[in-house]
């Protein structure tokens, strides 16, 4: 009888302290919401030399977002040595700045209010590539165009968030030579 109470006591003890660790679980704090769905895609992930092409940036609020918030998007040029924004093309409200927050590089700059329940909205614009690095004509150079987007009025407050990227590969142009045979020996 005594193992039996024994038994029965460390049973009780264990299942007090399996609902303990639930209670506390429970209790911990979930991370918040995503409130925004931010994406980037490109209508080209392999340009060559002389080529245009589109970055796309979509952000869309989710079930999630309970009140409009004011946000700003920034989408820096990568690689200005090689791609160059051609600003008519900018669209979506967006505007070109020569130097992003006054320090930065040139690039794309939206600011406005998402509303709950809104449609999505793009932003794109068009980039030629002007050039090559000569290290890379072998594979191509690698490129990862990344935009941001913060909450103007509560900076942190989208933590959920991932930056958006789109990576490219500048390939150099192919040129095709034909090549010609000549009897000359008769």
């Amino acid at each position: 009888m005594k193992k039996i109470a024994v038994i029965l006591s460390i049973i009780a003890a264990a299942t007090a302290l399996v609902i303990l660790m639930l209670s506390v679980a429970s209790a911990a704090p979930s991370a918040p919401a995503q409130k925004v769905t931010f994406t980037k895609t490109t209508s080209n992930p392999t340009p060559s030399v002389d080529d245009i092409f589109t970055f796309t940036v979509n952000i869309s609020p989710t079930g999630e977002m309970t009140l409009p918030i004011q946000v700003r998007v920034t989408d820096p040029n990568p690689d200005p040595s090689y791609l160059k924004i051609i600003t008519s093309s900018i669209g979506g409200g967006a505007q070109y700045t020569s130097t992003i927050g006054g320090t930065g590089p040139e690039g794309i700059v939206w600011e406005g209010v998402l509303v709950p329940g809104s449609l999505p909205l793009p932003i794109a614009f068009q980039v030629q590539v002007t050039g090559i690095p000569t290290t890379a004509l072998a594979a191509g150079h690698l490129v990862t165009n990344t935009a941001t987007i913060a909450d103007v009025n509560e900076p942190g407050s989208l933590p959920n968030v991932p930056d958006a990227k789109a990576p490219i590969r500048i390939m150099p142009q192919r040129i095709f030579l034909p090549l010609v045979l000549k009897n000359f020996g008769g």
